[in-house]
């Protein structure tokens, strides 16, 4: 089933290689993986697989100025689950650093 993506199967590829054609995800989308040695048993021979950085949370623009040595292979289910929660992170983060709001009492 592998799908390379047509805007940069150069790219793709050197990522799937180095990644040998499995998914790079240790427990980042929430699960254990414990069924697959802790880490992702997805591979391009059964999943669409995706390259992107290990930060889930950059724009479009600085997600396409990583450098290839630094992206990861992701498989699209542990890629989706992975940047919902570092999103959810992220918000949760910055809410417990802004300032509590003056109270009108």
């Amino acid at each position: 089933m592998t799908v390379i993506p047509l805007g940069t199967p150069r790219a793709w590829a050197v990522v799937m290689s180095a990644a040998g054609h499995r998914c790079h995800c240790t427990g980042a989308c929430g699960s254990k993986h414990s069924k697959s040695a802790m880490r992702c048993d997805r591979s391009t021979r059964d999943a669409q697989m995706l390259a992107a950085p290990a930060d889930l949370t950059l724009s479009p623009v600085a997600a396409a100025a990583v450098p290839v040595d630094e992206l990861l292979a992701w498989c699209t289910g542990c890629h989706r689950r992975a940047a919902a929660r570092q999103r959810a992170a992220d918000s949760e983060r910055l809410r417990a650093e802004q300032p509590a709001p003056d109270s009108l009492f």
